[in-house]
């Protein structure tokens, strides 16, 4: 397989990034779908048809079938509807390493837990969450100076700069495909909070309080989990 055709399922720039990496190659894009208005107009303004999320997408869908259906900084689990529109299969973009940072805020959760390095992942989208094969990975190293904004940046950069490496996979028979080893993994769900929901500790380092602030720092972008506290006087 030379050319492919796909849908794009997501809701950031990285996604629109991908989309324009991706026909640049040739391949093509039979829809995409996101609920970000600035990536609805760019595919609009390309004559590309655009659907926003819903419970009723696969039927808004109709009969459309690709070969690849890739999710690229979507945050919904994709029902088996969604799914089953590619032949071939679908793939995920990961904003951690797998099995290591399974789940969601992965570069958050780095961050609080005082990895030094990190990195993104793309993988096969199978029945679990963040448990299909990998097909191509890249190491990022952390900063003492990185916040949850930077680090996801750098995520974002990593994906684009290696999203042309997923269509060579894609295009020759996935030949770098491996399973994950499940012994190593861990998972954050949504509801995952920093102990005490961010309420910083003077019995411990000073370091590891500025950690958790630099962990929950995303700068002017909405912050998934909580903002760093401090307990003045009695409750």
């Amino acid at each position: 397989m030379t050319q492919f055709d796909c849908i794009i399922i997501g809701d950031e720039s990285l996604t629109q990034h991908c989309a324009e990496t991706l026909l640049s190659q040739g391949h093509g894009l039979s829809a995409l779908v996101s609920d970000n208005p600035d990536v609805a107009k760019w595919a609009k303004g390309r004559g590309i048809r655009c659907e926003g999320h819903g419970a009723d997408l696969s039927t808004r869908l109709g009969t459309v079938t690709v070969d690849w259906v890739l999710s690229i900084a979507n945050l919904k689990i994709l029902p088996p509807q969604i799914l089953s529109l590619g032949r071939t299969g679908a793939v995920n973009f990961h904003d951690g390493p797998l099995p290591r940072r399974a789940g969601l805020n992965a570069p958050i959760w780095a961050l609080i837990e005082g990895e030094t390095t990190h990195g993104i992942t793309w993988h096969l989208i199978d029945e679990g969450v963040d448990t299909g094969d990998i097909l191509v990975e890249r190491s990022i190293d952390i900063s003492p100076h990185d916040t949850a904004l930077t680090l996801n940046t750098k995520c974002y950069e990593a994906g684009l700069t290696s999203f042309t490496d997923l269509l060579h996979e894609l295009t020759h028979g996935m030949p770098n495909r491996r399973a994950q080893g499940m012994s190593h993994r861990s998972y954050h769900a949504l509801t995952d909070r920093p102990e005490a929901n961010g309420v910083l500790r003077f019995d411990q380092p000073a370091s590891d309080a500025m950690r958790l602030i630099r962990a929950l720092d995303h700068g002017t972008y909405w912050n998934p989990l909580c903002t760093p506290k401090l307990v003045i006087g009695d409750l």
